[in-house]
């Protein structure tokens, strides 16, 4: 994650632990055949974390569902004992087009209080529901966009 374009010496060790581990949890998910939805991890200050998973409805439903919990949350979830948030990431599975077609992907944004942007990247995946047969790649870039807090 922290290869991400010209973002490597900005993106804390703290971001990158929690994009890294939220990569490992949805990887585990496909491997076994589970469809995670739509996930977001939500960090304040002292690294307390709130995870939210949004799957019943479309992609596109739960993609914006899961947006709006992040603006929403911004200033934290006192019921979960989460404070303001200083960094976010969202996850779910689709595709991407590559020089070989459309490849199932693991798409990620993610941000924190200390970039200028959010960051996307993903990682290509195949075999899912194979669980030992399940193959992934090391996270690839995919540009800036805008933060949501």
């Amino acid at each position: 994650m922290s290869k991400a374009e010209g973002a490597a010496s900005t993106v804390s060790l703290e971001l990158d632990e929690m994009v890294c581990d939220l990569i490992g949890e949805m990887l585990d998910n496909l491997a076994v055949g589970e469809d995670p939805g739509v996930v977001v991890c939500l960090e304040d200050a002292s690294s307390q974390r709130v995870m939210m998973a949004f799957s019943d409805d479309g992609e596109e439903q739960c993609l914006e569902a899961a947006r709006q919990y992040v603006t929403q949350s911004a200033r934290g979830v006192e019921a979960e004992g989460l404070g303001p948030v200083q960094r976010y990431a969202i996850a779910y599975a689709g595709c991407v087009q590559t020089e070989e077609g459309y490849l199932d992907a693991l798409l990620v944004s993610f941000y924190e209080k200390t970039l200028p942007a959010g960051y996307s990247a993903y990682v290509l995946f195949e075999g899912a529901g194979s669980e030992d047969g399940f193959m992934w790649s090391d996270p690839e870039p995919a540009g800036e966009e805008p933060a949501l807090i």
